[in-house]
């Protein structure tokens, strides 16, 4: 298993469901924790590694034609627009994400992921649910277990 299962206190039952929510919109924030302007969405990865979201590709203002690198670090996918890069964005302005990094990341078609323009840096980066996961379990039981941790 990839991600040990956290245990959630129960939902008070006055909330509305979750899924009459709808989908979550694409977020700009003005300034982040690091002072670091960016932009993020969730999007799903298709069976060919393409990101079924180009919202972060326009908001960098990118082109199709224009060429990147892709590197993995700190368990993230780091896309940086570059004129000697081997990857090039695609007419459909949609990322592809190589099959290496895939299988890296053990990202199958179907999976979501979070995508995170840094706006200042030029840069994209890619987080799959399992690193999020990882990341935020400790907090979200603590909030919702009313602070108590």
């Amino acid at each position: 298993m990839l991600v040990e299962p956290m245990t959630l206190p129960p939902r008070d039952a006055d909330r509305r469901d979750s899924a009459a929510r709808g989908p979550l919109p694409i977020v700009e924030l003005k300034s982040g924790p690091a002072g670091v302007p960016a932009v993020y969405t969730v999007a799903r990865v298709d069976d060919s590694g393409r990101v079924r979201d180009r919202s972060i590709v326009d908001a960098l203002g990118w082109e199709p034609g224009q060429t990147f690198t892709m590197t993995a670090e700190g368990g993230a996918v780091i896309v940086r627009r570059d004129p000697r890069g081997v990857f090039t964005l695609a007419q459909t302005s949609r990322l592809t994400i190589p099959g290496p990094l895939r299988t890296r990341f053990h990202l199958r078609a179907g999976d979501a992921v979070l995508l995170a323009a840094v706006l200042a840096h030029d840069t994209v980066l890619i987080y799959t649910m399992a690193l999020l996961h990882q990341t935020l379990a400790e907090r979200h039981v603590m909030l919702l277990d009313g602070g108590r941790r």
